[in-house]
């Protein structure tokens, strides 16, 4: 039998299983007519299979763990055919995915499987569940969109995997150790001779890191020991440096940048060890077994694009300040007394990997902590607020640096990486996904896809998971919560375009000079807006002139 070692990282995600939070990404499809099942075999068989890791299991003795080709694998344990009880609509549908959420795969298969729903409002449902380990939503998006087709006549014929060559150079490890400088060959001497004084200068923060490195307690010492342990994967992070910052191959003399990056770095370490708890709400909690899932009706991505322009944002920023208007309505309208500055912290996955490698499975993403602003009343100002931090963290080293974590805490005992990983996922209440899909509609066997969205798992504590995926010219909005926690995600989602109608409205009274209202009297402009407007009709959009003066107010904050 063929047999692979399993990466660090990886590793990681397959331990970080609980009775809580399973370590799946749970996926939807919805077709508006019946799905072919012949059909749909071919393509898993064509487009799916040719991923090995798709037919392989995993063997694991709780410190390494390998890929193991299954002889005996069998298609059919793996997609099932069923039917929804009762009326076979969206809430059946749902409550079938909560439970599959909460429903552990067999370690003893191929680490995914399908649901194939016939009856689904007179068409099909498809339900997809891929272990963590296997690969991240990016890559995992990639693999599924890779079975469908513009065409609906198109053949179903198998494509095999795309396969670039790389133009990063590929340094070994030189002889004599050197660490991580010295895998990456003639550049890591470049970058020794250059950084030996700068890095004197950084001392102070690298000072400051070593002390939110010593706050980790009785898990310093296994950490450390684990790092001695992983100069191989240092060397393939290096490879994995190199690729990204591909100029210092091209030019070494702009190497004299990294002592920038070492610096941040540092910084971004310190950081994530010390960051403080976001605030209290019922989200926070230690979560349940059971798991509740709901989503929205897309919004129209244009309609988006067009406040994105008059605030001078992106796309992303409004939908982020969208999602923290619609906890923040969910809270207030449970009674709780939501702060001006209380927050909601976010890990949100970015993706790290090279140009033209998406298709590659593994994971190889790293995490950011966005704060959302639910505590601002006002939505202009939450979108500029939600901006001002994503462009922070855009410009940081969080993502990287939490990848390399990953990677040494694969190293560790799964004890202790329940320990290690714990100490970060306290202090966030939810996990978010922002991935842009397909402009166009897709075919999956001949049946159109109506409906796509995917969630990534929560881990520790964390028991909310926000999903924003566009496709088709729309946005679609999904949200799987602890019943514990959220036994009612229905009421948060369905806040999601009410919050975007809300920012619609508002560039309108950004003229009469509401743009710094308190808390109160927004809300107050709000209750008013919706006696006159109606809560059935929407705010009109702003007037040419009203989008001017718009943009002219909210530039002076």
């Amino acid at each position: 039998m063929a047999k692979e070692k399993m990466s660090s990282v990886d590793t990681a995600w397959l331990h970080m299983d609980s009775t809580h939070n399973l370590m799946m990404i749970v996926g939807v499809m919805t077709f508006d007519t019946p799905i072919n099942v012949a059909r749909l075999k071919t393509l898993l068989e064509g487009r799916l299979l040719a991923y090995p890791r798709f037919r392989q299991y995993v063997t694991d003795d709780g410190m390494t763990a390998h890929w193991v080709d299954d002889e005996h694998f069998d298609l059919d344990a793996h997609l099932k055919r069923v039917r929804l009880p009762g009326a076979g609509g969206e809430r059946e549908l749902q409550a079938m995915v909560a439970d599959l959420a909460s429903e552990r795969l067999d370690k003893g298969k191929p680490l995914w499987q399908m649901h194939l729903i016939e009856n689904y409002l007179g068409g099909s449902a498809l339900i997809t569940r891929i272990h963590h380990c296997i690969a991240d939503g990016i890559a995992l998006i990639g693999v599924l969109l890779n079975m469908t087709d513009e065409d609906p006549n198109a053949p179903d014929t198998p494509r095999a995997l795309p396969t670039p060559k790389s133009k990063i150079k590929k340094f070994t490890k030189a002889g004599g150790g050197g660490g991580l400088m010295a895998s990456l060959g003639p550049i890591g001497e470049q970058l020794q001779a250059n950084l030996g004084p700068l890095l004197q200068a950084f001392a102070p923060v690298a000072g400051v890191a070593q002390q939110a490195f010593d706050q980790l307690g009785p898990l310093k010492a296994p950490i450390e020991s684990a790092i001695e342990s992983a100069v191989e994967e240092g060397a393939r992070i290096g490879n994995t440096v190199v690729a990204k910052y591909h100029r210092w191959v091209d030019d070494p003399t702009e190497a004299v940048d990294t002592a920038k990056l070492v610096a941040g770095f540092a910084q971004e370490l310190a950081y994530l060890a010390t960051m403080p708890n976001d605030t209290v709400t019922r989200l926070k909690g230690k979560p349940g077994t059971v798991k509740c899932v709901a989503w929205s009706d897309p919004i129209r991505l244009d309609r988006v694009k067009d406040v994105g322009y008059v605030l001078g944002c992106s796309v992303n920023d409004v939908l982020l300040a969208s999602v923290a208007g619609a906890v923040r309505s969910y809270l207030v309208a449970r009674g709780e007394t939501v702060a001006p500055d209380a927050l909601l912290r976010a890990f949100v996955p970015v993706n790290l990997r090279p140009k033209g490698k998406e298709y590659k499975l593994g994971n190889q993403f790293g995490l950011v902590a966005l704060e959302l602003p639910i505590g601002e009343a006002n939505p202009v100002a939450r979108v500029f607020e939600v901006r001002r931090r994503m462009t922070a963290l855009k410009t940081g080293y969080q993502a990287a640096v939490s990848m390399a974590l990953l990677g040494v805490v694969g190293y560790l005992p799964k004890a202790v990486q329940s320990q290690a990983l714990g100490l970060f996922s306290d202090k966030g209440t939810a996990v978010m996904t922002n991935v842009p899909g397909p402009s166009r509609p897709l075919y999956l066997a001949g049946s159109k896809i109506v409906q796509n969205m995917f969630w990534v798992p929560q881990s520790g504590n964390v028991g909310v998971g926000v999903s924003i995926l566009s496709y088709a010219g729309g946005v679609q909005f999904g949200l799987i919560t602890d019943r514990k926690l959220c036994p009612d995600p229905e009421a948060i989602i369905g806040q999601f375009e009410p919050e975007f109608d809300k920012l619609i409205t508002s560039l309108m009274w950004c003229e009469k000079g509401h743009v710094g209202a308190d808390a109160r009297a927004f809300d107050a402009m709000f209750a008013t807006a919706h006696t006159e407007i109606g809560v059935a009709d929407p705010p009109p959009a702003p007037r040419r002139s009203a989008r001017k003066r718009a943009v002219r107010a909210t530039a002076k904050r």
